[in-house]
């Protein structure tokens, strides 16, 4: 194609792989925060119950994945450094099918992404510590945050971009707004509390309550004053009860239709 040269709206379509917005809309990204325990990790298990989401590749970085130890038809890689975590993800990438054929896992989930900045602001210090003596390894500076800031930014949108459904976990932390009311956060340090959630189609806040005698498990997508979510899909409620992988896959796709 020459500077000049007419061409149709369907062969630039064609030549760019425009489609629909739609079309485009193919896996399940997703952060999921909660409190510690009350059942991210479980809820993650459940892509394993869906063909179309299994297998479910679970990396586990947080130590939290007792609660999946009876499920033996669930891969689990504990991950204890970012190198680990890189090595794993380059496996992973090498892995594509090169002729359009299905990835070999439905889903991978990262859990949590709040050790993981945790482990990874630690070896940067660690490092930064042994080129000068007078740095206390534990109260990482401006600059180390912005580091970690940016390694965490690459691996989420690396794994993002995996051709499956990505489901990343986050720890919650709550604080009070100037009217003293409570609010659940996402337990990332600094920007990456909005920088994170911004690379993903979906963002729950994960809660339980007890209605009557029965323990009932809720999924926040609505964002509010008081919480952080989002659904970019318009696939699902604004809560969602007692939620799987497999329902949230399957309401995914009836919007795709």
């Amino acid at each position: 194609m020459r500077g000049g040269d007419i061409i149709s709206t369907t062969a630039l379509r064609e030549a760019l792989g425009a489609q629909a917005p739609a079309k485009s809309i193919t896996w399940l990204n997703a952060l999921i925060y909660g409190e510690p325990g009350v059942g991210k990790t479980h809820l993650v298990g459940t892509a394993q119950d869906h063909k179309l989401t299994a297998p479910l590749m679970v990396i586990d970085i947080d130590g939290g994945v007792s609660t999946l130890r009876k499920r033996s038809d669930i891969d689990v890689v504990q991950v204890r450094s970012v190198k680990q975590l890189v090595q794993v993800y380059r496996t992973l990438y090498n892995a594509i099918p090169s002729d359009g054929k299905r990835f070999p896992y439905g889903t991978v989930a990262v859990d949590t992404v709040t050790e993981l900045q945790s482990l990874d602001l630690g070896e940067i210090m660690a490092e930064f510590a042994r080129t000068n003596d007078r740095i206390d390894p534990d109260v990482p500076d401006m600059r180390r945050y912005g580091k970690s800031g940016s390694h965490m930014r690459e691996i989420v949108r690396c794994f993002r971009d995996l051709p499956c459904n990505t489901i990343f976990t986050a720890h919650s932390e709550t604080d009070r707004d100037n009217n003293m009311q409570l609010i659940n956060k996402i337990k990332l340090v600094g920007k990456l509390r909005i920088d994170v959630p911004g690379f993903l189609d979906i963002v729950g806040y994960y809660f339980s309550e007890m209605e009557g005698d029965e323990l009932v498990r809720k999924l926040q997508f609505m964002k509010t004053a008081t919480t952080m979510a989002k659904d970019r899909t318009g696939a699902f409620d604004s809560l969602e009860i007692n939620p799987t992988i497999p329902s949230l896959w399957d309401k995914l796709q009836e919007t795709n239709k």
